[in-house]
């Protein structure tokens, strides 16, 4: 079986200054640099070099040999890739319990889980990891799923190419069946990740079947570029397109929402430009590429791309992080000192060791073990301490609730008796959320669910989102108590507002809430309830804001569309706290007001002003319960022995059921005005 050899087989340095590029633009854009808002196009760059490499490796020991060793070939890639990763990664586990609160190594055990069994770009995409936002919040082990779609791609592609040339053999030549695989690869993978690109765009980014059409590129540049010398002319314009293209794609994409889908073909077809540029000649490009500087860090751009992610984020340091220009240059330093380290003293030495290379079972073996001791040391470095002082706070009962909260109400510690606990905050939801009452935001049909007293000729509907059902457990109790019928319709991230919406978390527009919301607004109209109660999250960010004029507007349609129903109450938007309100507690036992968010800040005065204005004109009624929640001028984190957030935006059910006292107020006040029409 033959096939024919790649041009690949011997260095070049212009490919090891691709890589340098490469590595540069995606550093330079995690750091926030101005004028790499598309730097993160550097992974696709790596993904297409890799893909021509592997391939060329692969088909010229086919060619050669007949077979491949997938022993030799899997090694091989183990003592290349894993002896830098595993470090850092344990690197980054003890950097993180230093530098984190002590409630976020639990989920930073599981990343690292996940990192270590090479599945991290699946389960970022699980956790709808938006991978363009700012990064405040991300896990510091994000920059391994690339490692992962690459280490994926290493454990497929040389079976795929073996079975394709056996299949196809009878068919056509061993190289033509190989280029037919690769160019179905390209194909079948390009037009899943344009169409998951629409539908689920984390799961577009991150997974290996709609990434492995870049890696195809590259592998058909490599069985497919002539071996002849092409004139100067085309040499040099190849490679200033595709040097152009790859620049382009780094100083305009910006945190674009449709990528990768179609948009990724620039950096591709980019890279593409500079192999097939390279691979025939060198031009005033290659000279550049292979200049000294480039292929220093072309060199050195695994342990750089490995190194720069946790020391940026972990020092606030990256992009949307709060440290100046001087503290990014310095973390950019220590980024090339311990990348330089690394591969002088981790990565040569364990890749050209005698020792592992001269049985493929001892690098396996060494593999796996060094692998059970990272895991070890991610169990015992996330074991959170105790997360609370041993002195209780004093029970707030719902009398105690008062105009405004009481300075003395605020627990400035996180006490024993705190409820819910801190290790189980994120999970305090409602029941809604858990007897699939509450539409997922996938989900487009009105669930028909009725608590309280379901025969009863009274009816409470409860529409919105997710800050609409933190208020169904005190109105449960409230329609238990007196023989009410409540309907819940909420559904997660969408607004009773008629607008059309993004939704990071799905990383697309969000369509299934104007289906889900129009479904909704009919069966409010056909229930003709004695209260609507409306509520709404408010202060979304980025991409999933909808203006104001917008929101007005939409508010408005929301109106007219419910002109049948004659009582109609809309609830202000709780605060919203600086971030995550359990994890800084974690991080704050002693000093709980740290984690406290300043009245001014949390609400959005002007906004509810506006909005209670809106709702009056349109004959309804406003009901603002923050005064009981927050102080004139401080919004705590705990009040007695309640938690009030579960994360940064969302009340704690018992929080809520805390306010129970002035919502049952204004509801049997409404109750009793419609009893009167």
């Amino acid at each position: 079986m033959q096939v024919g050899k790649s041009r690949s087989a011997s260095f070049r340095a212009d490919i090891e200054g691709m890589r340098g590029l490469a590595v540069t633009m995606v550093v330079l854009y995690h750091a926030g640099v101005p004028g790499f808002d598309g730097g993160f196009v550097g992974v696709d760059v790596f993904f297409v070099i890799s893909g021509f490499l592997i391939t060329g490796l692969l088909t010229r020991e086919l060619a050669e040999t007949g077979r491949i060793s997938f022993a030799n070939f899997y090694a091989r890639r183990v003592r290349r890739l894993l002896p830098a990763a595993i470090l850092v990664a344990v690197a980054t586990f003890v950097l993180a319990r230093l530098a984190m609160p002590p409630l976020s190594l639990i989920d930073l055990r599981r990343d690292a889980f996940a990192t270590l069994t090479y599945v991290s770009n699946y389960w970022f995409a699980i956790r709808n990891t938006d991978y363009l936002q700012d990064h405040v919040g991300a896990s510091p082990f994000q920059q391994y799923w690339s490692l992962a779609v690459e280490e994926q791609f290493y454990l497929l592609w040389p079976a795929m190419l073996v079975i394709a040339a056996l299949l196809l053999r009878r068919a056509a030549s061993p190289r033509t069946a190989v280029r037919i695989a690769v160019g179905g690869v390209l194909v079948i993978s390009l037009g899943l990740c344009v169409v998951i690109t629409v539908v689920a765009q984390p799961w577009a980014f991150f997974g290996l079947p709609t990434r492995a059409w870049e890696l195809a590129a590259g592998g058909l540049v490599a069985l497919t570029v002539s071996k002849a010398p092409a004139g100067a002319r085309l040499v040099q314009v190849l490679g200033i397109a595709g040097l152009v293209t790859i620049l382009i794609g780094s100083f305009v994409l910006g945190d674009h929402a449709g990528f990768p889908g179609w948009i990724a073909t620039l950096p591709v077809a980019g890279t593409v430009l500079l192999l097939i540029s390279g691979s025939m000649g060198r031009g005033p490009v290659q000279v550049v590429l292979s200049c000294r500087p480039l292929t220093i860090i072309g060199v050195l751009s695994y342990s750089i791309y490995l190194w720069h992610w946790p020391l940026l984020l972990l020092t606030g340091a990256g992009r949307g992080g709060s440290l100046g220009w001087l503290a990014k240059l310095g973390m950019l330093s220590v980024t090339a000192v311990a990348a330089y380290l690394t591969f002088r003293f981790v990565e040569q030495p364990l890749r050209h060791h005698a020792w592992l290379s001269a049985r493929h079972r001892r690098t396996v073996g060494a593999a796996g073990a060094a692998t059970l001791v990272a895991a070890g040391c991610a169990v015992v470095l996330a074991i959170p301490p105790v997360l609370h002082l041993d002195r209780p706070a004093q029970v707030l009962a719902a009398a105690e609730v008062q105009a405004h909260t009481a300075p003395e109400h605020w627990t400035r510690y996180v006490p024993a008796n705190l409820t819910p606990p801190l290790g189980e905050a994120r999970d305090d939801f409602p029941a809604v959320f858990h007897d699939g009452c509450h539409s997922e935001f996938r989900d487009v049909e009105v669930h028909r669910c009725e608590y309280g007293k379901t025969d009863s000729e009274r009816t409470i509907v409860l529409f919105g989102d997710s800050h609409a059902a933190q208020w169904f457990p005190p109105l449960r109790t409230i329609a238990e108590a007196q023989g009410i019928r409540l309907v819940s319709l909420t559904k997660s991230g969408c607004p009773t507002a008629e607008v059309s919406k993004y939704s990071s978390f799905l990383g697309r527009e969000y369509w299934e809430c104007a289906t889900w919301r129009r479904k909704a607004l009919e069966r409010i109209v056909a229930e003709q309830p004695d209260l609507l109660l409306v509520a709404n999250g408010t202060n979304a960010t980025g991409r999933d804001r909808v203006p104001d004029d917008e929101w007005w507007e939409g508010m408005e349609g929301m109106f007219d569309r419910l002109r049948a129903v004659s009582n109609v109450t809309v609830l202000a938007d709780t605060p919203y706290a600086r971030g995550d309100v359990p994890v800084c507690l974690s991080d704050r036992l002693t000093d709980a007001m740290a984690c406290a968010v300043r009245r001014a800040s949390g609400i959005n005065v002007g906004f509810t002003r506006s909005e209670a204005e809106l709702v009056r004109r349109n004959g309804g009624r406003y009901l603002d319960l923050n005064d009981h929640l927050c102080g004139p001028e401080v919004c705590p984190a705990i009040l007695g022995n309640i938690l009030v957030y579960i994360d940064r935006h969302h009340l704690s059910q018992q929080v809520a059921s805390w306010l129970r006292a002035p919502l049952e107020q204004h509801v049997t006040a409404a109750i009793e005005r419609a009893d009167r029409r």
